[in-house]
């Protein structure tokens, strides 16, 4: 199996988790697992992280400047702030997003729901809390 970068080339009949978490062999588990040949640095590795963390705030940053458009939206139309049936359908595309990358579906939604939580919550500072 070659690789990309650090991340081994798909082999047929392996998983995707496979391949980047192989198993441990007989009989050692966690800490006592086998380790891989090539040990990445950890410190480069830390450092891409820290590069997809600043990514991930860029992308955080357009999506405040988007819900400020439909802040804008939602005082002009007079709606309600939270919009139940939109928050389920972002969360069912976002699981189906994630199985595609190979990403846990749970982990996707759980970031997302933070995301919208914490979007919904100024939104309600700008706009006021809905009617109940």
């Amino acid at each position: 199996m070659g690789t990309v970068g650090m991340l081994p080339l798909p082999t047929a009949g392996t998983s995707r988790r496979d391949r980047l978490f192989p198993a441990p062999r007989a009989g050692r588990v966690g800490h006592d697992a086998a380790v891989p040949d090539e040990i990445p640095d950890l410190q480069e590795v830390r450092t891409r992280i820290d590069d997809v963390d600043r990514r991930l705030i860029a992308l955080l940053a357009e999506r405040a400047r988007l819900v400020g458009e439909v802040v804008h939206y939602k005082r002009a139309h007079r709606m309600p702030v939270v919009d139940r049936a939109r928050e389920d359908r972002m969360l069912d595309r976002i699981a189906h997003i994630a199985t595609e990358a190979g990403v846990d579906p749970r982990v996707a939604q759980q970031v997302l729901r933070t995301i919208i939580d914490g979007f919904t919550l100024l939104e309600v500072e700008e706009l006021g809390p809905d009617e109940v």
